[in-house]
This record gives C-alpha cells, sequence and structure tokens, in this order.
C-alpha cells in the first residue's frame, strides 16, 4: 500500500478531532479506515458512512499509512458496510498483528484496552481534518 493516507469518518466537536473516534469497543479487533483514492473521494465516504447510520456532526479525518507502519499495525482488507460498493471497496481495519494479539491473550489484556491505551493516543495526535 503506498504512503498515502488513510480516512476516518468521525463526529467533529468544536473542529477538533478527538482521540474517543479513534477507540475500539469491547471484542473489536480492528479500527475501520477507507484507504484514501481519487474516487469515490472523501465526500462519498462522508456521504456514504452518514447513509449506513453514522451521526452527528461529521467530518473525515487522515492518518498518514506511515502512523500506521510504525505502530506496527496491519491493514486488513474487509468488507464495508456502507450502501456504496465503490466506497465498500476502499474499506481497511487497523489491526495488531497476530503475535501482538497471542502476547495480549496470553497476558489476559483485552485487545481492545490494549489499542485505548496505546494506539488511539498516537492515532488521535497524527490525524488530520480534510473534511
Amino acid at each position: 500500500m503506498p504512503d498515502d493516507g488513510l480516512l476516518r469518518v468521525i463526529v467533529v466537536r468544536k473542529g477538533n478531532v478527538r482521540a474517543t473516534e479513534f477507540r475500539l469497543r469491547d471484542g473489536e479487533i480492528g479500527l475501520s479506515m477507507f484507504r484514501s483514492a481519487d474516487q469515490p473521494g472523501p465526500s462519498a465516504i462522508l456521504a456514504a458512512v452518514r447513509a449506513a447510520g453514522k451521526q452527528g456532526d461529521l467530518g473525515v479525518a487522515e492518518i498518514p499509512v506511515s502512523v500506521f507502519r510504525r505502530l506496527r499495525l496491519r491493514l486488513v482488507r474487509t468488507p464495508g458496510g456502507t450502501p456504496d460498493p465503490a466506497v465498500n471497496a476502499l474499506h481497511v481495519e487497523a489491526r495488531p498483528s497476530w503475535p501482538r494479539r497471542l502476547v495480549l491473550r496470553i497476558r489476559g489484556v483485552p485487545i481492545h484496552e490494549w489499542f485505548n491505551e496505546r494506539i488511539t493516543p498516537e492515532l488521535a495526535a497524527a490525524a488530520k481534518l480534510v473534511e
């Protein structure tokens, strides 16, 4: 994957990107993102996620792929859950590697807790609003 950015649709509060938008919920193993591409662009991604049910004052944040590499997260293509097939084709999840998940399981640490403590602040700091 080229060193472009990955996009995440977030709820914008007072024009700011907040760390809570990059947290995993209990049972999740990856953060839903979209590869940046010329077509469909951020506007289409935003519209598709809104059509899928996300509510609030939505915006699109971009994080460079290099940040995910530095954090040793794997970008795994997964089916998107929007009504737009072109947007779904860009869907990926940022996940900890299989060895990291194994170590966490052995230590009895839930993936979402580790992710939210160690990864979320880094992603929030690197995120820039694009729309």
